[in-house]
């Protein structure tokens, strides 16, 4: 990885290495995926970010990880991605996994600033195309860098919430209520159990039990990384953009629906192609993660 070479850094050991989460290493499977990443970081803060590198002439995969969690944790689909003819780049967000700043602290736009930068930084190595792979709240995410860089060619969406289409009332509700709280107390932080139960998504597999242990995990954000997100509007819903756009999710997804998947699709200016995975829930990058890559696989090699 000559040009590449100097960009890259040891991932951090501290008090992320523990016995919980060695475990949780364990529980999914992660350890021989690990051993093929490398790792660099791009920026003062700093971004960090992991590579699976299948060729120089490779098209690239960025990927941007769900709502508290970091790169790491998805490294046995992020690997068999990239055996399928990618070069695979996990980002950490700002103030997630190995990235520095402030714990869970980010807005829409640090994080359209730091995918951009981290192309620049690929571009010394690798010519495209870039693609953009988010799950989750990352998928939210991965559309703002796509709309923000055209560099990105292409957008695969692991769920997509936009706040044009609330999924109902009380999401609405709950997302005045965290703007109005932003105003207010920009710094205090709400509990990540009051949006999401990993325990209860990962319900029946190894990791369940483990997952919420993980030192590493944002556990709690602050009011401002939440009326970020929340209140952005999506390009895609008024205008049309160069890059091609597809969801996939499982049919039996608890966060978001398919039948909200479809709502999304109809009432977007942005063509959106969807792709439903029969018997899966929302947690597949870490429950079906080889199933998932050549799914993705497949649909970025059309």
């Amino acid at each position: 990885m000559e040009k590449i070479e100097p960009l890259l850094k040891p991932t951090p050991k501290g008090r992320e290495i523990s016995s919980t989460r060695l475990a949780l290493q364990q529980a999914l499977g992660s350890e021989p995926f690990l051993a093929k990443r490398k790792t660099f970081h791009v920026g003062e803060l700093p971004i960090h970010c992991e590579i699976y590198e299948h060729h120089e002439d490779s098209p690239v995969v960025l990927f941007l990880p769900g709502i508290g969690t970091y790169g790491e944790l998805y490294a046995a689909m992020l690997s068999h991605l990239s055996e399928r003819g990618f070069n695979v780049v996990a980002i950490d967000p700002p103030g997630h996994g190995y990235s520095g700043g402030e714990r869970g602290a980010y807005t829409v736009e640090s994080v359209q600033a730091c995918v951009s930068e981290v192309i620049d930084a690929l571009e010394e190595r690798y010519e495209g195309p870039f693609f953009i792979y988010g799950y989750s709240v990352g998928a939210l995410l991965a559309v703002a860098a796509a709309e923000h860089d055209d560099r990105i060619s292409k957008v695969v969406c692991g769920t997509l919430l936009t706040t044009e289409v609330p999924p109902d009332i009380f999401h609405f509700m709950g997302w005045q209520w965290t703007w109005g709280s932003a105003i207010l107390f920009p710094t205090v932080r709400l509990p990540l159990s009051c949006l999401v139960d990993y325990h209860q998504l990962l319900a029946g597999h190894p990791a369940g039990r483990l997952i919420n242990q993980d030192p590493m995990l944002v556990l709690d954000y602050p009011f401002k990384t939440l009326a970020s997100l929340f209140s952005r509007k999506a390009g895609i819903m008024q205008q049309r953009y160069p890059f091609k756009t597809v969801i996939v999710q499982g049919d039996q997804d608890e966060v978001l629906s398919i039948g909200y998947a479809r709502r999304v699709i109809f009432e977007a200016e942005q063509p959106i192609e969807l792709i439903s995975v029969p018997g899966e829930r929302h947690m597949m990058p870490l429950t079906s993660p080889l199933k998932l890559a050549d799914i993705i696989a497949d649909w970025l090699n059309e």
